[in-house]
């Protein structure tokens, strides 16, 4: 229905997909079931990449760290969830960005995969561990890298991330023009400050949270949902409904995010009082 990179004025546009699901807890087979209708409908929107949430293969609650160990995949693109991502990808020549539980060499992260037709072009390990995975989860030790598709760069945070400026900011420096968040939000003013560095770094945001509840032993958490997509200037493209399975499309100019002047006398970057602090 579109091609591949559209034109509007001259100015060159990607398309980006945000799915918002619900995975089968410790069930990669039926999420990948529940995925494909989703990603086919962000396909015949015309989408060029496409976010999913965090562990979007195997859910978030682990009864113990033998239960992890069993659904996590190494980064190659070997494992069941992610070699299933890349055959959509060389299905419909996009590319997909999708967190899910990494082992490499007996450590565990939690981690989000950049997955293309030519299979793994990227991978990033959570940083900031949110309350109990911190029990079952090493912190992520590859620090912001950035990737790029299509003449598009971008980098990818995972949830909890988000409350941490700092990482924006390394995201926003090293060329990133959109931010890929691939989340399982639970509090509930998370979405409000991820516009937040939006704004502060001029960058697109595309929030790609859950919904549902899971439960395991005592423990229950349910997710917001809220998923959005966020122009450099904070606006909102589209809010997610907060308990329903959504999926969207929306048009991205990253050339919009490179440019960071504020007013003529005010560059965002430029600006920074680097003698007084080290972003």
């Amino acid at each position: 229905l579109f091609p591949r990179r559209h034109q509007r004025a001259g100015r060159s546009l990607m398309r980006i997909g945000i799915i918002q699901s619900e995975p089968a807890h410790l069930d990669p087979k039926l999420s990948c079931t529940r995925l494909a209708p989703q990603i086919e409908a962000c396909v015949a929107e015309g989408a060029e990449i496409v976010v999913l949430p965090e562990l979007a293969g195997s859910g978030y609650l682990f009864p113990n760290l033998e239960a992890l160990s069993g659904l996590a995949e190494p980064a190659d693109g070997s494992g069941l969830f992610l070699n299933w991502l890349i055959q959509r990808c060389k299905e419909h020549d996009i590319a997909i960005v999708s967190g899910y539980a990494e082992v490499s060499q007996g450590t565990l992260f939690n981690s989000a995969a950049f997955l293309t037709p030519k299979g793994v072009r990227g991978n990033y390990r959570k940083l900031h561990l949110f309350d109990t995975e911190k029990e079952l989860f090493q912190p992520g030790d590859a620090g912001v890298p950035v990737f790029e598709w299509r003449g598009a760069k971008f980098s990818i945070l995972i949830c909890f991330d988000w409350s941490f400026p700092e990482v924006w900011r390394m995201a926003a420096l090293a060329g990133a023009d959109f931010v890929a968040h691939c989340s399982n939000l639970v509090l509930p003013w998370a979405q409000t400050g991820v516009k937040g560095h939006a704004l502060c770094n001029h960058i697109g945001v595309f929030t790609a949270n859950r919904i549902g509840t899971e439960s395991q032993g005592d423990t229950q958490v349910t997710f917001t949902g809220g998923s959005q997509a966020i122009t450099p200037t904070a606006d909102l493209l589209a809010s997610a409904p907060r308990a329903e399975i959504w999926q969207g499309v929306f048009e991205f100019e990253p050339s919009l995010a490179r440019n960071k002047q504020v007013t003529g006398h005010n560059h965002l970057f430029e600006d920074r009082r680097r003698d007084m602090y080290s972003l």
